[in-house]
């Protein structure tokens, strides 16, 4: 997905579907925490919750097009504003090849014990500077 440095394909289920026929606008947040975990994963090596050291402070979706049940659907992610102790996250969500929504969320990094903010980790800036758009 260019201008997306990663990129996931996510399956529609028929759970995700409501009354109107197409994927429940709150359905693709849970498609948006898809593309953001299995980034992580990829990029970080992270395995549990505790090695993900932020929470999602802020999100907005525009809706473009509606989401079918048997649309292929991709979700692109890439960072921006990454600050001292926060960053965003902006995705592309595609169905069957068209743009159906643009979001975006900001993550604040935080000290699991205390819940308090913490400065993002150098090691993890890098990685976040390599997501950015080129």
């Amino acid at each position: 997905m260019n201008g997306y440095p990663f990129a996931i394909p996510v399956s529609v289920r028929w759970r995700d579907v409501d009354a109107f026929r197409h994927v429940n606008n709150a359905v693709v947040v849970s498609y948006l925490e898809i593309a953001r975990a299995e980034m992580w994963r990829d990029r970080f090596g992270g395995e549990s919750v505790m090695d993900i050291p932020f929470v999602i402070a802020r999100l907005e979706i525009d809706y473009l097009r509606p989401i079918r049940l048997y649309d292929e659907v991709e979700v692109g992610l890439r960072a921006a504003d990454i600050g001292k102790t926060s960053f965003a996250f902006e995705y592309r969500v595609e169905a069957g090849g068209t743009k159906a929504a643009d979001a975006r969320t900001v993550q604040v990094c935080i000290r699991h014990e205390s819940g308090r903010p913490t400065r993002v980790p150098e090691a993890i800036r890098e990685v976040l500077e390599n997501l950015t758009a080129s």
